[in-house]
């Protein structure tokens, strides 16, 4: 439902067990429009309408051992791990990552990570979030886990509330 389902994500995060302590925080805070444009001109893309905004609101999300990559420090000279744009540029040099995809996801199992693919924007601008596995000197698209970035993080929020309530 596009933007409609990034702010319900962001909101509902709220509700996770432990917001703002361990099971479940925003962690590093919102990004100034300069070091998202910097992150841009690194990256060699301009961000969508709801990635931009992730970046600017929360800088990187965390809840109950999930992880949404974003960007940490705001001279990108930080753990490339937690950093969407560093850790994207880390793995097209070291293993070809295309220049389209930025990794913002560890699925937690045999490699496979989330990407925005941004060479497949929908309607409104958004990349869809597919999980892929490196393959020697390539990727392999496992599949296409969201339509956008808000769909995603709606996704793993409902399923963290769902496990609490049970």
């Amino acid at each position: 439902m596009g933007f409609q389902n990034f702010e319900k994500a962001l909101e509902l995060a709220k509700q996770c067990r432990g917001y703002m302590s361990v099971g479940c925080k925003v962690v590093g805070g919102g990004k100034s429009d300069e070091v998202i444009s910097h992150g841009e001109k690194l990256i060699g893309f301009k961000f969508s309408r709801q990635t931009y905004e992730f970046f600017k609101r929360v800088g990187f999300l965390m809840f109950s051992g999930k992880e949404i990559y974003g960007i940490v420090m705001d001279d990108f000279s930080g753990d490339t791990e937690d950093n969407a744009v560093e850790f994207s540029l880390k793995q097209r040099k070291e293993w070809k990552l295309p220049k389209e995809w930025l990794c913002i996801y560890n699925f937690g199992f045999d490699g496979y990570m989330g990407y925005l693919d941004y060479s497949d924007l929908n309607a409104d601008g958004e990349p869809p979030v597919i999980m892929a596995v490196g393959a020697g000197k390539k990727y392999i698209v496992a599949e296409r886990v969201a339509e956008d970035l808000g769909d995603f993080i709606l996704g793993l929020v409902e399923e963290q509330l769902a496990r609490q309530s049970q």
